[in-house]
């Protein structure tokens, strides 16, 4: 079969991302929303058992760690969520690739909204996935190497995390010119929000919806954006937002002092940010055509001790190419 390189997108000049409803609201508690055209992929996580959630996913780790509850998020027309409990591994996942109309995988522009619950007992998690990401050719695993900067002409992933203790929400995202940091300048998950007031709600139902749209060859603005219960948060895309790095933080709204990784070097380099920050350079996701959003990974991760919890909630999750917004409630 001949390779199927989509369409380009048209140039982002600033289209304003919405919040709020979004084609879920035409389909209350997500009832019927598989059949609108836009709709990638649904997970109501509705199965009889886990053996059965797990032939409909591609690539499936540590099924002991996962079980079906019947707390679902509010609004949903469902009778059952998928919780991931850390045993004694590092954790349980669910991936798969996102299919194309033209029998091969991936797309320019996906969203992907996610409905999770963090126990108000779960520790902190090394790493959680809500995560979109491409590899090519693309693959029905994750194939991921921490700590080591993405090849443009075979693969990235993002991910939405609550960091560490402090609980709060960013990215963590690899791509080929993602950032490093000392002593080596090796490269780990780059974060873009730096909010300390942007605490994860422990002990409730939270929609998460993520956004990613490739870059044009030769350019670096590709884009992506984070909304939290139907409220955009941040919205990253060449010359937009301005503020400064520190090593692999982009901390926007800063300005003054700013110290980065030189490659050349092998060494860190200080420099300084006008008033009110620089502009963000944007995303060069890929180097090569082929490359794009192809695939969908929940996981749970933890390099704790075994006796160390944490118990996370998923339902209602819904891939698409346009934005989705927080389930509608029934009349």
């Amino acid at each position: 079969m001949a390779a199927w390189f989509p369409e380009p997108l048209p140039l982002r000049a600033a289209d304003p991302l919405p919040s709020g409803p979004g084609l879920a609201a035409k389909y209350p508690g997500d009832a019927g929303i598989e059949k609108d055209p836009r709709v990638l992929l649904v997970e109501r996580f509705e199965q009889p058992d886990i053996a059965t959630l797990a032939a409909q996913w591609e690539t499936v780790s540590a099924r002991g760690d996962m079980r079906f509850d019947r707390d679902v998020p509010p609004g949903s027309s469902g009778k059952q969520s998928l919780i991931m409990h850390r045993q004694s591994g590092p954790g349980g996942s669910l991936y798969r690739r996102l299919k194309n109309v033209k029998g091969g995988y991936g797309h320019d522009r996906v969203f992907a909204r996610y409905h999770v619950k963090f126990s108000e007992e779960s520790g902190e998690l090394h790493h959680f996935g809500t995560c979109l990401g491409g590899n090519f050719p693309a693959t029905p695993w994750p194939s991921v190497k921490a700590g080591i900067r993405n090849d443009g002409g075979k693969s990235f992933w993002s991910g939405i995390e609550p960091f560490g203790k402090s609980w709060t929400w960013d990215f963590y995202t690899y791509w080929c010119e993602m950032r490093g940091s000392p002593p080596r300048g090796q490269t780990w998950g780059n974060s873009f929000i730096r909010d300390p007031d942007l605490s994860v709600a422990r002990g409730r139902w939270i929609c998460i919806e993520h956004m990613i749209r490739m870059n044009d060859l030769g350019d670096s603005n590709g884009e992506q954006a984070l909304w939290l219960d139907g409220k955009l948060i941040t919205h990253l895309g060449k010359g937009f937002p301005r503020g400064r790095w520190t090593f692999d933080k982009f901390e926007p709204g800063k300005s003054g002092d700013g110290v980065r990784w030189n490659d050349a070097k092998n060494d860190r380099e200080h420099f300084k940010v006008p008033e009110g920050g620089a502009p963000f350079e944007g995303y060069r996701w890929r180097t090569v055509p082929e490359l794009n959003v192809n695939f969908v990974w929940l996981y749970v991760y933890t390099q704790k001790e075994p006796g160390h919890r944490i118990q996370v909630g998923y339902d209602d999750v819904v891939i698409a190419t346009d934005y989705i917004g927080p389930l509608a409630a029934k009349p």
